[in-house]
């Protein structure tokens, strides 16, 4: 239990941003790739590729890429990471053997992982879940001379980057039908470019994704790989809510950003843009409060390729009583929690009407700047175990009058 209430901050903050695990994932298995394809058994050194300090999900996925690398070990440990679930389930898939997975975190039960099981089914791989491990044996993979995976009626970037990655981990040709300019589109561009940079390359015109196998399963070709994590823009994500929400914090400067980062949630920085000024120089970015004169106009946006930065921006909205329209939010019912739903639900705990969200729909919603209906002295937040709702709300606590 963390109990919070309004607090006040020094004028000047500057802090070390966190690696972006989003990035640091499929920079992770892009360096596996290229080891595997080059006949090594081992990855680097761990402390040689990610600090101690670094999100549990990079420990985990480095773990099992190292085991898969080997070639001999099958008790792989996953943590409530989808993505890495997903990731290592379709890498050991493409291995031609039995490969074992241990659950620590019981929420990746509810996870979906329909679309990755139906596609290896069909290719001869089984993989049995139970709520105490996940068996992948690959021993009777048949793949013909092209396979073909339709994504359209399952559009996410996790399950086409994995397939994209079992695909590569085997050299077996790929082709992929998506929806044309559908949510998750830059997502899976950061998936291709990060392959790319270790000499893998997909094409992708309009609605299809493809992979042509290899001349050589090798990739001795590339002689240097820098590997490089930047910071996570989801973190930084919290400290430009707390800025916005604390008119006493006139500059903050994060550290770790890459302002040229492929990732899709650099848009961050445009979301915040009518309250804050940025400068990026030096590793770092620098964010100064913005006069504003005449208030701000009514804000419209479209979370359909950010939809993880969804409970900071509406807590952002909420706290400050600006009138939003969210959009783009179909895929937060599947996250850790229902994001949508748990944070209109939130809101309402804290003292915002029902009637403040309008026109409410599985896609978005409006809400129409209306300020909190009550102050109720002391609430109890229930964030569902979603990190990203406990951190975007204990923010708002920080602000809020009263409470």
């Amino acid at each position: 239990m963390r109990t919070l209430s309004r607090l006040r901050f020094p004028s000047l903050m500057e802090v070390d941003l966190p690696l972006s695990k989003s990035e640091g994932i499929r920079a992770l298995i892009s360096l596996y790739l290229l080891w595997r394809g080059r006949g090594e058994t081992a990855m680097p050194p761990r402390d040689e590729l990610i600090p101690d300090d670094a999100p549990d999900d990079l420990q985990v996925l480095y773990d099992g890429l190292q085991i898969l690398l080997a070639g001999s070990g099958t008790d792989i440990r996953l943590s409530a990471s989808a993505s890495v679930s997903r990731f290592l389930v379709a890498l050991a898939a493409a291995e031609g053997r039995r490969v074992s997975f241990r659950l620590t975190d019981n929420q990746l039960l509810r996870r979906p992982m329909c679309p990755l099981e139906d596609y290896l089914h069909g290719l001869g791989v089984s993989v049995e879940r139970n709520d105490e491990q996940w068996v992948v044996n690959s021993s009777c993979l048949s793949v013909p001379r092209e396979t073909i995976a339709d994504a359209r009626a399952w559009e996410s970037s996790q399950f086409v980057s994995a397939i994209i990655y079992f695909s590569v981990a085997g050299n077996y040709p790929l082709a992929i039908h998506r929806q044309y300019s559908a949510p998750s589109s830059r997502y899976i561009a950061l998936t291709i470019e990060y392959l790319r940079q270790v000499g893998v390359h997909l094409t992708w015109q309009a609605d299809w994704i493809r992979f042509k196998p290899r001349e050589q399963s090798d990739l001795t070709g590339l002689k240097t790989y820098v590997f490089h994590l930047p910071a996570d823009y989801t973190s930084a994500s919290y400290w430009l809510e707390l800025q916005t929400l604390h008119p006493e914090i006139h500059k903050l400067v994060l550290r770790g950003i890459d302002p040229d980062s492929f990732h899709p949630d650099t848009r961050l920085l445009s979301f915040y843009n009518p309250f804050l000024d940025f400068i990026t120089a030096d590793d770092a970015l620098t964010s100064s409060r913005r006069p504003v004169s005449g208030g701000v106009r009514p804000l419209s946006l479209d979370l359909s390729q950010n939809p993880d930065l969804f409970p900071t921006l509406f807590a952002t909205v909420i706290g400050l009583g600006m009138e939003t329209t969210f959009t783009g939010l179909s895929s937060l019912a599947y996250k850790e929690s229902d994001r949508l739903g748990a944070s209109l639900s939130i809101a309402q705990d804290l003292g915002w009407s029902a009637d403040a969200f309008i026109n409410v729909t599985p896609n978005g919603f409006t809400y129409t700047g209306v300020p909190r209906e009550t102050e109720p002295e002391h609430v109890t937040l229930n964030h569902r175990g979603d990190h990203r709702l406990a951190m975007a709300f204990g923010v708002l606590a920080t602000a809020l009058d009263g409470t």
